[in-house]
């Protein structure tokens, strides 16, 4: 929770005998960084363009054509072309609709409302008097004596002249008025200059953009973008009134909820657009993003189904011959099915890829048979699941080969329409209808963020690797996991939970509206989350690995590794390959490090010469550069060297 001082905030209202308080960015909230956002939401919404630029110049004449104090929403509606008069009424609903109480005021609120304190609230607004009334009292705020609104009664605070009019109708002295609100001129200077005692209370959102590196990274990166400017503002609040000992929960809420969210959005719009009615949501990929899919889904029948890659290898002896961990999973899988192959695997003596290659191909005739079993059995299984009628798609996350699309299409016989988070291009491009997310382009981080292998952790299921299907569909599981997977598996469903809760206040916050979380916003909110690890995140992260082979056998760290000073002692080299595995460091491991690589010299003939001491380091500290030409360059650094 933000450090806002509220035990000194309540003995200022012990003493006391009124307390006001500003409405919007104080006693209410609303879910965008700027106000006007809410008019360019609309727009999107209901494909009115131009419709934020207009409402805000209707504003501004509004208020160059009057002489009174403030001005009302039917002056502003007034003034606005005519083609967007018919959204006064839809702006009064998106109000009602996104603003929320502030959790943090609404305590003092209440506290000043226990101890018998009179209450006020006072707003330079134009939203209509009794429109405010209802939203105070939808969201829990009772019991106080009267509502200035500037609009109507002709004072504003900005001007001073609201609180000379609150200390006649209340009155009490004006240092017995405690006022409270977001504004340091309207809501702190105004009130001290008539008498009053004031407290700054900074808004939600420009608090933390000024305070949470994170957060402050992301907005600086994308200005101007309405999604962005959601997103921002409710991970504001949720830093307000979350609880930190649940790390994983938060961990759900705040980084695989919105990137499952905006994801499965895009999935919705496409699906619409293709006349896509059936979805298969692909595991272990597709738990969650089913899960959050369905928060707003309403006509799109879908399911949870099986296309592991190793069915695919399994089913087709499609494999990249080169590519070991495909060839071994191939043989290690028919091994334990078929007694010939088991003996002449154990007689073999495979070590490169043309000896794993070689042994399928040169026993192809064993293979054949026990690999149409295994497509007969999976086709029983897709035949059960998959509408018969109707368009059908096919939702994964990243794809290279297209392996649960290849092996559905082969089983059953028909084409379907995939959907990715990003196709990496390659042979398979053109062979397959799909839709991507994100196109793939020269700078990877713009895509799969600085760590994948995080977004496959975001985007999983609680559930082991399957290594079969019974003929019923029904998955076979490891039976022998490795302790990764049963961390993974434990902790999973705690994220997943957060996801989905995360897509349910969306729900609730705008009825089901979209929220236009566009994939470079999803990468950049990620890449923030990558860059600015916390103590947390580098003590529960070191619990974490991940499987990048077919085989799951190979298992690196996600993001940070514990080493221990014995472990150092005992097993330096092991200690020192984890370390260098590791994308984040703690100080010991990178001072390790530095001690071990203190120094790299990269010399290209007579052209470039570069000393680099402790490249290790996460920063760069100093360098010197000379260049004669545009071939010949020496260098000297200090720190993370510097592309060149």
């Amino acid at each position: 929770m933000r450090p806002f001082l509220t035990q000194n905030v309540k003995h200022k209202i012990l003493k006391a005998s009124v307390i006001s308080f500003d409405i919007f960015d104080t006693l209410l909230v609303r879910p965008y960084l700027n106000p006007t956002d809410l008019f360019l939401h609309m727009e999107k919404h209901y494909n009115r363009q131009f419709f934020r630029d207009c409402r805000i110049s209707a504003e501004q004449d509004a208020r160059e054509d009057t002489d009174a104090p403030d001005i009302t929403l039917d002056e502003i509606y007034n003034h606005i072309d005519d083609n967007f008069k018919d959204l006064k009424q839809k702006e009064l609903e998106w109000e009602r609709m996104v603003l929320r109480a502030n959790p943090q005021i609404k305590d003092i609120y209440d506290f000043a409302l226990k101890n018998g304190k009179r209450i006020v609230i006072a707003s330079d607004m134009y939203l209509p008097s009794r429109f405010i009334a209802d939203i105070l009292h939808k969201n829990g705020y009772k019991g106080y004596e009267k509502l200035y609104v500037s609009g109507e009664i002709g004072a504003t605070k900005c001007e001073g002249t609201m609180f000379d009019l609150i200390i006649k109708d209340m009155g009490v002295k004006p240092e017995k008025i405690l006022h409270i609100g977001d504004n340091n001129n309207s809501d702190y200077k105004k009130p001290r200059k008539y008498g009053l005692c004031a407290i700054h209370y900074p808004g939600i959102s420009q608090y933390f953009e000024k305070n949470n590196e994170r957060i402050a990274r992301f907005c600086e990166k994308t200005k101007n973008d309405l999604g962005a400017s959601i997103l921002a503002s409710i991970m504001a609040y949720h830093n307000l009134i979350k609880k930190d000992d649940k790390y994983w929960d938060n961990l759900g809420y705040e980084y695989a909820g919105p990137v499952i969210y905006g994801y499965t959005r895009f999935i919705e719009k496409k699906s619409h657009e293709q006349g896509i009615n059936n979805l298969l949501f692909v595991a272990r990929d597709g738990y969650t993003l089913e899960r959050v899919f369905n928060t707003f889904n309403n006509d799109i029948t879908n399911s949870y189904i099986y296309a592991p890659r190793l069915l695919n290898l399994i089913c087709r002896l499609d494999y990249a011959r080169k590519d070991i961990s495909q060839s071994s999973a191939i043989i290690e899988y028919f091994a334990k099915k078929d007694r010939k192959i088991f003996d002449l695997y154990k007689k073999a003596n495979l070590k490169t890829w043309r000896n794993y290659h070689e042994f399928i191909q040169n026993n192809i005739n064993l293979f054949i048979p026990l690999a149409k079993k295994e497509y007969l059995q999976y086709q029983k299984y897709l035949q059960k699941n998959i509408k018969k009628d109707g368009n059908t798609g096919i939702v994964d996350t990243i794809t290279a080969r297209f392996s649960s699309q290849k092996i559905i299409e082969f089983v059953l016989g028909d084409k379907y329409i995939g959907f990715y988070w990003a196709v990496l291009k390659g042979a398979y491009e053109g062979i397959f209808k799909y839709h991507e997310f994100i196109k793939e382009n020269k700078n990877t981080n713009d895509v799969f963020t600085k760590n994948w292998n995080f977004m496959e952790f975001l985007m999983t299921a609680p559930e082991y690797p399957i290594k079969q299907l019974k003929t019923d569909g029904t998955p076979i599981y490891d039976e022998s996991p490795s302790e990764s997977e049963q961390t993974r598996k434990q902790i999973y469903p705690y994220i997943s939970d957060g996801a989905l809760d995360f897509a349910k206040d969306i729900y609730k916050m705008f009825n089901g509206a979209d929220i236009y979380l566009n994939g470079s916003i999803l990468v950049a909110w990620i890449n923030c989350f990558i860059d600015v690890p916390d103590k947390n995140d580098y003590k529960y992260m070191t619990k974490i690995q991940h499987a990048g082979d077919s085989n799951h056998k190979e298992y690196l760290p996600l993001f940070s590794v514990s080493t221990p000073l014995y472990f150092v002692i005992f097993h330096p080299v092991r200690a020192m390959k984890q370390i260098r595995k590791a994308m984040w460091r703690t100080r010991f491991q990178t001072i390790l490090l530095c001690i071990s690589s203190p120094i790299k010299i990269r010399i290209h003939g007579l052209q470039k010469f570069r000393v680099l001491l402790f490249p290790k380091l996460k920063y760069r500290y100093f360098d010197l550069i000379l260049r004669f030409t545009k071939k010949h360059l020496y260098e000297i650094s200090v720190g993370k060297p510097k592309e060149l």
